[in-house]
C-alpha cells in the first residue's frame, strides 16, 4: 500500500494516541492530514510502463507489447491513477496503453491475442455467454474483437433493462482522440470496424429510455450533423435513425412515470438508493403509533460542559436515527439490540399473535447502556435491508474505530439475517473476527450474496467491502479500498454508518474519507477510484453542517453518481462507468453544506435536504441550486424527507410540507403540531405515511384495521425495447 498525496484527504482516524477523555485531549480543534492510503502498484510497475516508452522511442513494438502484457499478468488488480484524483486497475492501464500503440505495434499485439480472442467472441455468440464475451474485453481489450464482443455485451445489458451498462459498453467503441503528449484517460477500442452511426442511434435510444431527454437531445443533434442519412433497424423495420430517434424521444413525453413497486426495502427505498412511492394519504389522520426505545444520544459527552452539538435536521441529544422498512404488509424497525415487526395498516404484530419483538440481542440491559461509549463521535443510524424474503441488519455497537486500550467492554457490532417467511427466526449472525474490525451498517444483497461496508483500526482507520453468502453468511471476498485521517483523531471512538449502493453488477461507496470507490459484485475486484477535495480543518465543538452527513450514500441515477461526503461542502457527480466527475456545486455561490440527505432524482432535479430543502439541477446547468426553500437562513427542517408521485415531503418540527418536484413551488402544508406529533424521518406507502421520531413510530392514513390494501397509482412501464437476433425491437406493457 502506498500513500497517495493531492491536496486530498481521506477519513479515518489514526489510532496511535492512548485512548482518554475527550476532556484530556489538547485541544477541540483538528486538522487532517493530506494523505490518503490506497493499493497502489509498486515502485516495479511504474519501471515497467518506463520502460514501455523507452521501448517505443526506439521502435521496439515487440518489447513494448510484452512488457505491457506482463504487467497485466503480475499486477492487474493494483491501482494506478490515470489523474491526479481518478484510479483504475494496471489492468486498465495497460489496455489504455495497447490501445494507443502505433500501427504497427498494435498490429503485432492483435497477431498474439486475436486468435484467442475469436474463439472466446465466437463461442460467446453462439452460447449467448456474457462471461466468454467479457473475457474479450477484460483480456484482450484491443485485439480485433473487442468492439464486437462490446457491441454485443451492449446489446444483452439493453435486453434486460441495464441501461448504465450498455452505455457504458457502447461508448468504448466511439473513438476518442488521443491528448497530445498526455496519457489517454478514456479507455476506447482502436481502429473500430463498426458502424458508429450504429453505435449513436443505440446511445440516443439508451437514454430516451432512461429518460435522459437533455441527453438524448444531444446525442440527436450530433447525428444529425454527423450522419443524417443513416439508417438501421429499429423497431422491426428499417428507418432513418435520426428522424425515428425523435419522433421517439417527442413521444417519450407522453409515457407515463414508473414508479418503484410498492414497498421500502432498504434505507433510501433502493438499493441504487433513489427510491419513489405512490401517493399517500390526502388528509392524514393518526392510524396507529408504537413506542420505541429512545434513540441514543450523538457525542453525548463531547459537549456535556452544557454546550450542545448542533446538527442538521435532528437533535444531537434525541438524534433521529430509526429508519424503518417495509416489506409486503410487514413494517420493521430495529435499534442496537432489538428488531420489531409489526402489521403496516394496524401497528399490532406482524404474524397476529406474541409481541412485535422478533430478535433481541442477548446481553442484559446493563450490557445494553454499554454499547455506545462515552466518548464517541458519531450517531448510531438503524437501517436494514429486506430482499427475498430475508431481513438483514447491523445490530450491536455502532462503534466502527476505537482508540488503543479502549475500556469499551462489549465488542463491535456484528450481522443477522432473519426468515420472513418464518416468522422472524434467526438464518445467522455474523461476528468481526476481531476488535479491530467492524460492520458500518446494513448489507444490500442481490438475492445470492450480501454486500456490506467494514472498517478496521489501524494507523489510519481503513475502510473496506465485503461479501458473504447470502444462505450461509460464509465470506467470499472482502477489498480493502481506503485509509485515511478522520476528526477522532484516535483519541475518540468513532461511529460511522457507511452503506453501499447496489446497481446491477456493480457496488459504489463513498467512504466519507476523501474517495469514492466501485467494485465488480463478482469478485470485489475495484472498478475505480476517484478522490475529491475534502475540508481539512474544523472544530469538534463548532463542527460546520456537512459533518452531519453521517448517512449518504452514493445515489445512484442513469449511469451517474450523486454524492455528498461529511469531508466535503460540496455535492457532486461522477460518471458510474469511469468515476470521472462531471460536475460539482460551487461552496460559494451554492451553499448547499447544510443539505445531509440526498433524497431522489425527479427528472432533471436532484433533491437534497437537510436544515433546507434544495432542488439541484442535473440538466442544462447541473450543479447550480435552482430553488431552495427557506430561501433565509433559517434551517427548519426536521427529519429525512421522500419523493411520491404527489410531490416532494419534507418534515419540519410542526409541518409536513409538500412541494413540486420540479420546481420547488410550495403546494401544501399539514399541520403535525396540531395532530399532537412531530416532525421525523418519513416512510410513506399507498395511502399510509409513517413518521420515525425519537421515541415512537406514527402512522397516518385509514383507521386502525381500516381500509383494503390499495395498489397505489403505479404506472405501467411503457416504451420498452429489446434486442432479439441483433435487432431493437420495441415491446409494449403487454410484451407484444
Amino acid at each position: 500500500m502506498v500513500l497517495a498525496s493531492a491536496g486530498l484527504l481521506a477519513c479515518c482516524p489514526p489510532v496511535s494516541v492512548q485512548a482518554q477523555p475527550f476532556s484530556a485531549v489538547p485541544g477541540s480543534r483538528f486538522e487532517l492530514a493530506d494523505a490518503i492510503e490506497l493499493e497502489k502498484a509498486d515502485s516495479a510497475v511504474q519501471k515497467q510502463f518506463k520502460r514501455v516508452k523507452e521501448y517505443l522511442a526506439d521502435k521496439q513494438g515487440n518489447e513494448a507489447v510484452e512488457t505491457l502484457r506482463q504487467a497485466m499478468e503480475t499486477s492487474g488488480n493494483k491501482l494506478l491513477g490515470v489523474t491526479d484524483y481518478r484510479f483504475v486497475t494496471v489492468r486498465d492501464f495497460c489496455h489504455l496503453q495497447l490501445a494507443s500503440l502505433p500501427a504497427e505495434a498494435l498490429a503485432l499485439y492483435r497477431s498474439r491475442v486475436d486468435a484467442q480472442a475469436k474463439r472466446w467472441y465466437e463461442e460467446g455468440i453462439a452460447g449467448r455467454d456474457g462471461e466468454l464475451l467479457r473475457r474479450v474485453i477484460q483480456q484482450a481489450f484491443a485485439s480485433s474483437w473487442g468492439d464486437k464482443a462490446l457491441l454485443a455485451l451492449g446489446e444483452m445489458a439493453l435486453e434486460r433493462g441495464d441501461y448504465t451498462s450498455a452505455r457504458w459498453y457502447w461508448e468504448q467503441i466511439i473513438p476518442v482522440p488521443q491528448p497530445g503528449a498526455g496519457p489517454r484517460t478514456w479507455l476506447s477500442v482502436p481502429n473500430t470496424e463498426v458502424d458508429l452511426a450504429t453505435v449513436r442511434a443505440r446511445l440516443a435510444l439508451v437514454s430516451i429510455l432512461e429518460g435522459s431527454a437533455a441527453r438524448a437531445r444531444g446525442e440527436l443533434a450530433q447525428m444529425a450533423n454527423d450522419s443524417p442519412a443513416a439508417r438501421g433497424r429499429l423497431g422491426g423495420e428499417e428507418q432513418n435513425y435520426v428522424k425515428a430517434l425523435t419522433a421517439m424521444l417527442a413521444e417519450s413525453d407522453q409515457w407515463p412515470r414508473t414508479l418503484e413497486e410498492p414497498g421500502w426495502p432498504t434505507f433510501a427505498g433502493s438499493p441504487e438508493r433513489n427510491g419513489a412511492v405512490g401517493k399517500v394519504v390526502d388528509s392524514p389522520s393518526i392510524a396507529w403509533r408504537l413506542a420505541l426505545p429512545a434513540a441514543p444520544p450523538g457525542s453525548a459527552s463531547l459537549w456535556g460542559s452544557g454546550m450542545p452539538a448542533r446538527r442538521v435536521a435532528e437533535e444531537s441529544r434525541a438524534p433521529l436515527s430509526y429508519f424503518p422498512v417495509l416489506a409486503g404488509h410487514l413494517l420493521l424497525v430495529n435499534n442496537q439490540y432489538q428488531i420489531s415487526a409489526v402489521d403496516a395498516r394496524t401497528g399490532k404484530p406482524a404474524w397476529g399473535h406474541g409481541e412485535a419483538e422478533i430478535f433481541r440481542d442477548p446481553l442484559d440491559e446493563a450490557g445494553h447502556a454499554q454499547l455506545n461509549p462515552p466518548d464517541e463521535l458519531g450517531v448510531p443510524r438503524f437501517t436494514m435491508t429486506v430482499r427475498d424474503g430475508k431481513l438483514y441488519a447491523r445490530m450491536g455497537s455502532g462503534a466502527t474505530s476505537r482508540p488503543p486500550g479502549s475500556p469499551l467492554a462489549v465488542d463491535a457490532g456484528y450481522l443477522v439475517a432473519l426468515d420472513l417467511e418464518a416468522e422472524g427466526r434467526l438464518i445467522w449472525k455474523i461476528v468481526p473476527e476481531s476488535r479491530d474490525w467492524a460492520f458500518e451498517g446494513s448489507p444490500v444483497s442481490d438475492g445470492a450474496c450480501i454486500y456490506v461496508a467494514m472498517r478496521r483500526s489501524d494507523i489510519r482507520p481503513q475502510s473496506h467491502v465485503a461479501c458473504y453468502d447470502a444462505e450461509t453468511g460464509t465470506l467470499r471476498w472482502r477489498r480493502f479500498i481506503v485509509a485515511a485521517e478522520t476528526p477522532a483523531r484516535g483519541a475518540i471512538h468513532e461511529t460511522t454508518s457507511n452503506l453501499l449502493t447496489l446497481d446491477q453488477e456493480t457496488l459504489y461507496l463513498n467512504t466519507n474519507l476523501g474517495a469514492v470507490a466501485a467494485l465488480s459484485t463478482r469478485d470485489g475486484q475495484v472498478k475505480w477510484i476517484s478522490l475529491y477535495p475534502r475540508v481539512r480543518q474544523g472544530d469538534l465543538l463548532n463542527l460546520d453542517p456537512h459533518w452531519c452527513r453521517d448517512l449518504t450514500p452514493c445515489l445512484f441515477d442513469r449511469g451517474r453518481l450523486l454524492v455528498a461526503p461529511a469531508d466535503s461542502q460540496r455535492i457532486f457527480a461522477l460518471d458510474a462507468g469511469t468515476g470521472q466527475m462531471l460536475w460539482e456545486t460551487d461552496p460559494k455561490a451554492n451553499a448547499v453544506d447544510d443539505a445531509v440527505q440526498l433524497l431522489g432524482v425527479v427528472g432533471d432535479r436532484l433533491i437534497a435536504a437537510g436544515g433546507h430543502i434544495y432542488w439541484i439541477d442535473l440538466g442544462d446547468r447541473p450543479g447550480r441550486v435552482v430553488a431552495q426553500w427557506p430561501e433565509g437562513k433559517e434551517r427548519p427542517g426536521f427529519g429525512r424527507g421522500l419523493v411520491t408521485a404527489d410531490g416532494v415531503l419534507w418534515p419540519t418540527r410542526e409541518n409536513l410540507y409538500v412541494f413540486d418536484p420540479q420546481t420547488g413551488r410550495q403546494k401544501s402544508v399539514v399541520s403535525l403540531t396540531a395532530r399532537g406529533v412531530n416532525g421525523g424521518n418519513l416512510l410513506a406507502w399507498d395511502r399510509y405515511l409513517v413518521i420515525a421520531g425519537n421515541k415512537e413510530l406514527v402512522a397516518f392514513g385509514p383507521a386502525a384495521g381500516g381500509a383494503k390494501r390499495e395498489e397505489g397509482p403505479l404506472a405501467e412501464a411503457s416504451g420498452k425495447w429489446r434486442v432479439a437476433s441483433g435487432e431493437l425491437k420495441h415491446v409494449t406493457a403487454t410484451g407484444e
